[in-house]
């Protein structure tokens, strides 16, 4: 019994008819103080928290620490200690982010919102800034957790940053200078671009006091082949559509030569127009002229029907400015440009029933490598529509049926749906009369 009551009294549980805990831990003190200067630093960063955490041992690989150097870490009841393993460098910016991952309260309670800070070994901060986004190429939404190195050469300390939920970074303190900047996305956690295996984007900047620099990173999976056409398929009467091997830049930076041909007659077909983007993603420019040009004509038409139902009409249509001001919001409202794997072609004729060939040249990928390639594709006739029903005659129905006066006004579509309800009415008492008979 003395057993279990000492069990009981070690865990870790709120006393008796008192609610959980649900605070997580703040950071209450840092030292030495965020934004202040310490010349001849020689102790550790102390970071102390509101109450007992738990740290976990591989906390300091976890954090983000701009310069990007080795750091060791002693964890206490509710602090944290760091310090570089070489010492701490005499007038360098050292900026930290401490994440929300991985610190717990004894109940599990973690931190909401990360902590950034920076202090300087020397007697003022450099107040230079640079900031900016890292985005996904493929999907143009901006990325988490990306990091950003700024490397001013091979002897040199490298600073960074990282992305926040909006992809967007901010790098403090950074020594005026030349930078080689890049952002990638650590997946091995090494803290260093891979280019061979990670997504990642490059830039150059000077980073100077006087100027602010917004940078824009648009990470690229690491490619070393051109891109090849995979194939080509028939999508319209006078519609192809060609896909490669890889994602293409959108737009290109030069028009890709594109070159059909009939296989039997070796015949050239005339290309009006090509578009990077599968054929449901596009619009030709001729495309939007002709929804204009129908758009216009059933305003013409609903004005003349109005002109003709004059004050009888007693729906209200929407006025012809409302109706084009719907349209041009339609055709206006673009998708976001984004690579893609697929160029739709248009051609100034419908293809016939045959085999044709196409080749492509001059088509660059995300890597800004060229490529093209040909490859063969097969036109078919459109299968017969089947055996179709015509529609029956308004005006004859009317006649046989006899309309009531009251329908005589009524539009034709009206009317012969109402004779076609009479006709079903009329067939149904015999069909009832016989399985009564029956």
């Amino acid at each position: 019994m003395a057993f279990l009551t000492m069990l009981a009294c070690a865990r870790e549980m709120p006393p008796p008819g008192a609610r959980p805990d649900e605070v997580p831990p703040s950071i209450v003190r840092i030292r030495p103080a965020p934004d202040s200067t310490v010349i001849d630093f020689d102790g550790a960063l102390e970071i102390r928290f509101s109450e007992p955490v738990r740290i976990p041992n591989g906390l300091a690989r976890e954090m983000f620490v701009s310069p990007m150097e080795t750091y060791e870490a002693e964890t206490g009841f509710s602090d944290l200690r760091l310090r570089p393993e070489d010492g701490w460098r005499d007038g360098v910016a050292y900026c930290f982010t401490i994440p929300t991952d991985g610190i717990n309260d004894l109940l599990r309670n973690g931190m909401e919102v990360p902590v950034e800070f920076c202090f300087f070994t020397g007697e003022e901060i450099p107040h230079t800034q640079v900031e900016g986004e890292v985005i996904d190429a493929l999907t143009g939404q901006p990325l988490q957790e990306a990091r950003v190195i700024f490397w001013a050469g091979p002897d040199s300390i490298p600073y960074g940053a990282i992305s926040d939920s909006a992809g967007r970074f901010v790098a403090r303190g950074l020594p005026p200078g030349e930078y080689e900047a890049f952002g990638f996305v650590d997946g091995n956690r090494n803290l260093i671009p891979d280019r061979d295996i990670e997504s990642h984007d490059s830039a150059s900047v000077a980073a100077s006091p006087e100027t602010p620099v917004e940078l824009r990173f648009v990470l690229v999976a690491p490619d070393t082949t051109p891109p090849l056409l995979a194939r080509a398929l028939v999508v319209g009467s006078e519609t192809v559509q060609l896909e490669f091997d890889d994602y293409l830049l959108n737009p290109q930076p030069e028009e890709p030569g594109i070159a059909l041909q009939d296989s039997a007659t070796n015949e050239a077909l005339e290309i009006v127009g090509s578009l990077i983007g599968s054929a449901d993603e596009v619009r030709f420019p001729l495309d939007s002229a002709a929804l204009a040009d129908s758009i216009a004509a059933a305003d013409s038409a609903a004005g003349a029907d109005s002109a003709a139902l004059g004050d009888s009409a007693a729906v209200e249509a929407p006025s012809p400015d409302s109706a084009g001001a719907a349209v041009s919001d339609s055709v206006a409202e673009e998708d976001p440009v984004l690579p893609s794997r697929f160029i739709t072609v248009r051609l100034a004729a419908a293809l016939d029933s045959g085999t044709y060939r196409v080749s492509v040249t001059g088509v660059v990928n995300l890597r800004r490598l060229a490529g093209g390639g040909d490859t063969s594709f097969v036109a078919e006739p459109e299968p017969p529509s089947g055996d179709s029903v015509a529609e029956p005659d308004s005006a004859a129905l009317a006649d046989t049926l006899g309309a009531p006066p009251d329908t005589l006004g009524a539009p034709p579509d009206t009317l012969a749906r109402g004779a076609l309800r009479g006709a079903r009415g009329a067939r149904s008492p015999g069909l009832r009369a016989r399985r009564r008979r029956a």
